[in-house]
């Protein structure tokens, strides 16, 4: 995946509310969407890399699951918990 870093402050990057594994990709893809991004699709239009690490834990992947499904439900543009903590 890539995107511009703007973008991304924008919808306040990845919600570090999420714990262990679970579509926290998805949830961000979902605020970049309800922004206004376009995706484009680069199959075999770039090279990707992969950084390996150790599964995370899948225990909180229904909690998960609903913070995905509300993104999506009331169309949020903003998380509370993400890149703010850092700028």
């Amino acid at each position: 995946m890539a995107f511009w870093r703007s973008d991304a402050i924008k919808v306040n990057g990845y919600n570090e509310s999420f714990i262990g594994w679970g579509p926290e990709d998805k949830e961000f893809i979902a605020r970049l969407l309800n922004i206004g991004v376009k995706k484009r699709f680069l199959k075999l239009g770039a090279v990707a890399f992969h950084i390996y690490h150790k599964e995370n834990s899948r225990a909180c992947l229904a909690d998960n699951e609903t913070l995905f499904k509300e993104t999506i439900a009331l169309k949020k543009v903003y998380c509370e918990f993400g890149i703010n903590q850092y700028l």
